[in-house]
């Protein structure tokens, strides 16, 4: 993860400091990291990757927070710090809300008070109680990326989400246009190689819009000392567009930002505590 979005998610969940006391090595101080699941789709980031991925996840991590009424879980490529990493981190704000939710689909989305800068704070009727991110400190090392799973993109004139086919490193990324009247992003190239004089916020607001959703069928209750089994089983499925929110227009006014990953996936594991990290004065 990275920048102005990490920092105001951790701020508000304080999930920064649990995170740093559980080493990831040794399979984190709340968790062993074994489980099953999947994560794969497409992605568009610049100077790093287009097209197909599959992050493979192998570990698999619980942490609560918050006196249990949050929850980080991180789907992840390997063992190792998150910095070092490739994996989706997923973070819950209401853990009995979530539970008493489960079979039903749930929006993602960013908290409301999270938002880059020049977008106004709004109040949301029905806020997302669910937000993910996907980082790629592994598979991007030569920055700092990620990307965050939003409540609705603009997708490809066709429902796709951006890449080329084979996979590999990208020079582009989605264009943008808020300069351009409706203050919306980019039309397609059709529009754009016609020569129309369609101003690109219109064109943008005709694209298909995808929307973000997780599905939970169980949740661990957040109790470390839990002892049955069914309760520390956390299981579902999600299928998020993502984006980087520093795209969204000045004023958050306009058609959706644009899409730079679809991601479809699922996950099963059940909560094991391990043993504490190394305390630091």
């Amino acid at each position: 993860m990275s920048g102005f979005f990490k920092r105001a998610l951790l701020k508000r969940t304080g999930v920064g400091f649990v995170a740093a006391s559980c080493v990831a090595v040794v399979a984190s101080s709340c968790s062993l990291g074994e489980g099953s699941g999947s994560v794969t789709g497409t992605l568009d980031i610049a100077d790093c990757w287009s097209g197909r991925f599959d992050l493979r996840p192998d570990f698999f991590a619980a942490v609560p927070y918050g006196n249990n009424n949050g929850m980080q879980l991180r789907i992840q490529k390997g063992g190792d710090y998150e910095t070092f990493s490739d994996g989706v981190l997923i973070l819950i704000d209401n853990v009995a809300t979530v539970r008493s939710e489960l079979g039903q689909p749930l929006q993602v989305d960013l908290p409301p008070s999270v938002k880059p800068p020049g977008v106004p704070v709004t109040a949301v009727a029905n806020p997302s109680i669910v937000h993910m991110s996907l980082y790629l400190q592994t598979t991007c090392h030569t920055q700092d990326v990620a990307l965050y799973a939003l409540g609705a993109t603009t997708m490809n004139g066709d429902g796709t989400c951006g890449g080329t086919p084979d996979g590999g490193n990208s020079e582009t990324i989605v264009p943008e246009a808020c300069g351009s009247p409706g203050n919306g992003l980019a039309a397609d190239a059709s529009v754009a190689d016609s020569g129309s004089t369609i101003d690109a916020g219109a064109a943008a607001a005709a694209l298909p819009v995808n929307h973000s959703t997780i599905t939970f069928t169980h949740l661990f209750n957040g109790n470390p000392d839990e002892t049955d089994a069914e309760e520390r089983l956390t299981e579902g499925t999600f299928d998020v567009v993502l984006a980087d929110p520093r795209n969204i227009c000045p004023g958050g006014v306009g058609p959706a930002v644009a899409c730079q990953g679809h991601l479809t996936g699922s996950f099963s594991f059940y909560f094991e505590r391990g043993r504490p990290a190394q305390p630091f004065p």
